[in-house]
């Protein structure tokens, strides 16, 4: 990715890749709560092949998964859909960054700078 294009989350540069909604899963919440991939699954009313492509960081969280595991899991489904966030727009930058920087930015006065 280029210096010049950077993700900006509340004012700080993003340098490195956000960490995957799956990873999440599989680090931290599944060896925690003794979880296996079937145990979710079954909670979620998934298939076991859903859950273990998005441990496996092959599938993104929909937002119909991020309500689930938010009810699963007693979280907000926003918890899990700004992980989610984070990572489509790091994937988009790291694809289109040249088409991006190719764009002018225009002069923003602050007033609509803070409104949007």
């Amino acid at each position: 990715m280029s210096n010049e294009v950077c993700l900006r989350e509340d004012a700080l540069l993003i340098s490195r890749a956000p960490i995957h909604p799956g990873e999440f899963l599989r680090e931290d919440y599944l060896p925690e709560l003794g979880l296996s991939v079937a145990e979710l699954a079954k909670r979620l009313g998934v298939t076991r092949q859903t859950v273990n492509e998005i441990i496996r960081e092959k599938r993104g969280l929909s937002p119909e998964m991020c309500l689930r595991l938010g009810r699963l899991f007693g979280t907000t489904p926003q918890f899990w859909m700004n992980m989610q966030q984070k990572m489509d727009l790091w994937n988009s930058m790291e694809l289109h960054s040249e088409d991006i920087e190719k764009v002018e930015p225009l002069e923003v006065p602050e007033l609509a700078m803070a409104a949007g």
